[in-house]
């Protein structure tokens, strides 16, 4: 079974949680192909896909969106999980974003889940520190890379049950 792991991702947290993503179903059997959503030509080769994004002020990145946007008609016909990327100060845990629930919906996704990210305040360029300043958010990585491997782990379940059908 073919799987497309895409993200969008600014400064690379979200990268490497897919990155996790592809890994864990790549060591689980499946033919996983990787990569940036502003990369991906087309869907069809694929019999299923997981794309996830960071997410800024509750919405995906242009290049995740626009990704399953393009797509949606052919997503609509694969399974298809997505994933968001954000800061805990700004949502509650498991919150969907209001963009992501959109987005599963368009397609038809089978879940979609929400991973804590990173903050690195010193790769931020001065819009970004001025706002992380007025929020004033917990600065570090606070990703879960357990979680992460767990929930992948459950879409590869979910993926050999129905290719078994």
């Amino acid at each position: 079974m073919k799987v497309l792991v895409a993200n969008g991702s600014k400064y690379g947290s979200t990268r490497e949680v897919a990155r996790v993503i592809a890994e864990e179903l790549s060591s689980l059997g499946f033919d996983v192909h990787s990569a940036d959503a502003c990369e991906v030509a087309g869907v069809h080769f694929y019999d299923a896909v997981i794309v996830g994004s960071a997410v800024y002020g509750g919405l995906w990145r242009r290049d995740a969106a626009g990704l399953v946007r393009e797509h949606a008609e052919e997503l609509r016909h694969r399974d298809v999980w997505m994933f968001s990327v954000g800061m805990a100060t700004v949502k509650q845990p498991h919150q969907e974003f209001d963009e992501a629930r959109e987005l599963a919906s368009l397609v038809g996704a089978r879940g979609h889940r929400t991973f804590d990210g990173a903050l690195d305040y010193e790769r931020l360029n001065a819009g970004e520190k001025a706002i992380i300043r007025a929020l004033n958010p917990p600065k570090g990585d606070f990703r879960d890379f357990a979680e992460i491997r767990d929930w992948a782990h459950g879409v590869a379940i979910e993926l050999r049950a129905v290719a078994a059908l």
